[in-house]
């Protein structure tokens, strides 16, 4: 998701979380700073240490399932799901109402007598915990529930009347806020499948709802919004966090057959490949997308108004549009009667001298002021986020792309082929929206982080990638646009937030963490570290590993060990004092040079650690006659606790300038106490 959150002077509205989860933390506002980044020095230097496992992870490497090395291990699964779900969107009333049947396919080698279901809709219920204030909708209502043609019925608690137990039947469900557990009649055993089977509705949100979905006039967008099945890994088993408006998703792959009905005239972009093309659209309709795919122009396939029927077929007082998706983790979808539709294509290179694959693009948007952009790049901007994403990281696997504009006040969305995102009026804005939301096409959609948990697995590695495919298409730097599409832009500001003593370890969940903070570190923090980790192995090696880390986990569940371990891998280093400085503590780098003097044939250049963050030390030593010599002191001088470390040159030429990191690989704190000498 993109930037959606205020910056750090503004405070978000919070809402108490409820007793039924203890164990969830509010989201916070900005803490008091609990150390002066610029007295750090004053007290003893703390050390990163090793870097140790949980237990839960350890277990996993015990059970086969992982490995130290990065690599998954050879008894590693994923669980797998089918859904097939048809639904109705009644636009009079704002409500959507659906069946689904789900065959859910146990890969695991464990039994299972209970399964976790997302109701992630029922957010928006009056007694709901979340850290937003949203419009009350009242959640979901469930119809009628089977498991293997049984049915569920709400699970009573047993009482006991004239020493009597009543005990409930064995097929029950209990809701638990946004998660319902269903308790099986019968143990799902390993390699074993079943087939829940569900009814439901709810009333669309309008907005501003949460930022990832609602509606907004004749515009509607559905994101989760369908009972899903959790997550359940080789790590953690259920991982069935509440959804609580802040920290974004964890799902597995799944299959889809999805059929949604919609009033006549209203167009459909989703997840997955439209499969009744001849039902819903005019041969002038599907004319038009034969030549945006051969020609790779943007061609305006409809644009709303009166003659809408000759896009869009008009044989009833409703049409129904059916979409499939393989192996993707969620499905979406949005609607609206007042959608103009540009199409185009992208050509992704799969290998050399072999033709590129046609990858087909789609965008959505209202003819309106606020959404100028729209019109001018939606689909190209689309277009070019795959291209160079593709280029970046490894080729885009599936066969579309859909970009959407509306419901949102600000930032965007991602789902698996499809972003939903707010109506830029600035195109470079929207430009960099667009790399951001359909980068998350990578991380995570295919490789496949938990979000709730470990936020900047997937928004802090697509922030670094943005800045990558801008600055291949815009330059760097560049004036204009959204300042965090850029490393510069980043670095400001992370380093605003740590100046202040606000710097945050990474690794938290997301829905305890300071919302002010959000973007700030699992963003833009996350992104600067990953540029440093590039400036401490080399941009060659570090993109190799980066590369690597997406191959091994593609359709995967990676935890944050294995991006460390990975990377360890690839690089043949311990870099633990890496990942304990920078992911593991809210520690902040400050790099000064102490002192340089003379002494005999040989001066000593003593450089003085102010921070917190173990780094090494990269030096330009320039000479009279304006030779620069090149020295670096290495992290692990700073590792049994010391302070100051210096290095001796020759004295002739005569040193007239020192400077630490002249290539600004690193985010330091100040980097004017990095200087000595004349410029």
């Amino acid at each position: 998701m993109s930037d959606r959150r205020s910056p750090v002077s503004r405070l978000f509205p919070l809402v108490i979380l409820l007793a039924a989860f203890p164990a969830m933390l509010p989201a916070q506002s900005l803490p008091a700073p609990s150390v002066d980044p610029r007295a750090a020095s004053a007290g003893a230097r703390p050390l990163p240490g090793a870097l140790y496992e949980t237990a839960e992870f350890s277990r996993a490497v015990a059970r086969g399932t992982r490995t130290r090395t990065g690599r998954p291990g050879e008894g590693n699964w994923v669980q797998h799901a089918r859904y097939a779900i048809s639904a109705t969107l009644d636009t009079a009333s704002h409500r959507i109402a659906g069946r689904e049947r789900v065959t859910y396919l146990n890969r695991s080698p464990d039994t299972l007598g209970r399964i976790a279901v997302h109701l992630r809709q029922n957010v928006f219920a009056p007694d709901a915990p979340r850290v937003d204030v949203v419009p009350i909708t009242g959640g979901v209502s469930l119809g009628s529930m089977t498991v293997n043609g049984q049915t569920l019925t709400p699970r009573v608690r047993g009482r006991r009347e004239a020493g009597v137990s009543r005990v409930a039947p064995a097929a029950q469900y209990q809701v638990q806020g946004t998660v319902m557990w269903l308790l099986l009649p019968e143990a799902l055993l390993p390699g074993d499948s079943l087939v829940f089977e569900c009814s439901w509705s709810y009333e669309v949100a309008p907005t501003p709802s949460d930022g990832r979905e609602g509606r907004d006039g004749n515009v509607y967008f559905m994101g989760y919004w369908y009972p899903q099945i959790a997550v359940y890994d080789d790590v953690n088993g259920w991982v069935a966090d509440p959804y609580l408006l802040g920290a974004e998703f964890y799902m597995d792959p799944a299959d889809y057959d999805v059929q949604v009905t919609v009033p006549r005239g209203w167009v459909v972009g989703a997840t997955g490949t439209l499969r009744n093309a001849n039902d819903v659209l005019t041969r002038a309709a599907r004319d038009s997308l034969r030549a945006a795919r051969r020609s790779g122009r943007v061609v305006r396939v409809l644009t709303p108004g009166q003659h809408v029927e000759q896009v869009l077929v008009a044989k009833a007082g409703t049409a129904t549009w059916h979409f499939v998706a393989d192996s993707v983790r969620d499905f979406s979808w949005g609607t609206s009667d007042v959608y103009a539709w540009d199409a185009t294509r992208a050509l992704v290179k799969r290998a050399p001298g072999v033709a590129p694959d046609t990858v087909d693009i789609s965008s959505y948007f209202r003819l309106h002021a606020p959404a100028a952009a729209w019109a001018i790049g939606g689909a190209r901007y689309t277009r070019d986020a795959i291209e160079q994403m593709s280029a970046w990281l490894w080729p885009y696997p599936w066969p579309q792309m859909t970009s959407m504009e509306g419901v949102l006040t600000g930032g965007g969305m991602e789902y698996p082929m499809m972003t939903l995102m707010q109506p830029w009026a600035d195109t470079l804005s929207l430009a960099g929206d667009l790399m951001h939301e359909t980068g998350h096409m990578w991380f995570p959609m295919q490789v496949g982080s938990n979000e709730t948990r470990h936020p900047w697995m997937d928004e802090g590695l697509t922030q670094f990638d943005v800045a990558q495919g801008m600055k291949v298409l815009y330059g760097a730097p560049r004036k204009g646009g959204r300042g965090n599409d850029s490393e510069e832009g980043q670095r400001e500001s992370y380093l605003g937030a740590a100046r202040e003593g606000h710097d945050m370890p990474l690794n938290q969940p997301g829905d305890g963490f300071p919302q002010d903070l959000y973007l700030v570190m699992y963003y833009n923090k996350t992104a600067q570290v990953l540029a440093a980790l590039r400036g401490v192995l080399g941009p060659e090696l570090f993109h190799q590993a980066l590369r690597e880390y997406g191959r091994r986990w593609i359709g995967r569940h990676p935890e944050p060990l294995d991006f460390y371990n990975t990377f360890s891998n690839v690089a043949h280093r311990d870099l633990s004092w890496f990942w304990n400085s920078w992911f593991n503590n809210g520690w902040s780098l400050d790099q000064a040079i102490d002192s340089v003097v003379s002494e005999g044939d040989s001066t000593r250049i003593s450089v003085i650690d102010l921070g917190q963050a173990v780094m090494p030390v990269r030096l330009a030593i320039t000479r009279e006659g304006g030779v620069v010599q090149r020295a670096e002191l290495p992290a692990s001088i700073w590792l049994d606790g010391r302070r100051r470390a210096s290095v001796r040159v020759a004295s002739s030429p005569r040193v007239v300038r020192v400077e630490i990191d002249p290539d600004g690989l690193f985010p330091d704190l100040d980097r004017e106490n990095g200087v000595w000498g004349g410029n």
